[in-house]
């Protein structure tokens, strides 16, 4: 999924969004920013989405492909997972190791994720049950 979407290109939506599944196609309506692209779209179900990432749209004739590909990374990610050697697996932080060792710190996309803020967010999906 490279390259820029040009206006009333068809797409299909990769990923669930909030209100339009996956699988569901539509059209790019325009594109915004210089360095960190995001796409509006008008789905064929009426819905319109706007800050879309390129990651989340592929060409309507890329399609298939991208489903093999897909499919052959889950099932390549679980031949790793039998093998005993899992593929992108974050380390399990404790509150405490999270709170006192500032190397625990991730840098996400530039950014850096402070471990106290990992270590909350730990905390609260085993708390939902997540």
């Amino acid at each position: 999924m490279t390259g820029l979407l040009d206006r009333r290109e068809r797409v299909i939506l990769a990923d669930d969004l909030a209100g339009v599944p996956e699988g569901t196609p539509g059209e790019v309506m325009l594109h915004t920013g210089l360095q960190w692209v995001r796409y509006w779209v008008r789905f064929d179900t009426g819905a319109e989405r706007g800050s879309i990432h390129r990651d989340k749209l592929v060409r309507e004739d890329e399609w298939e492909d991208f489903l093999a590909g897909r499919a052959a990374a889950e099932a390549a990610a679980e031949v790793d997972e039998l093998a005993g050697s899992p593929v992108g697996e974050a380390p399990e932080l404790s509150a405490g190791d999270a709170a006192s060792d500032a190397a625990s710190d991730v840098v996400v996309n530039g950014a850096t994720v402070p471990a106290h803020l990992l270590s909350r967010s730990a905390s609260a999906r085993e708390r939902l049950g997540g």
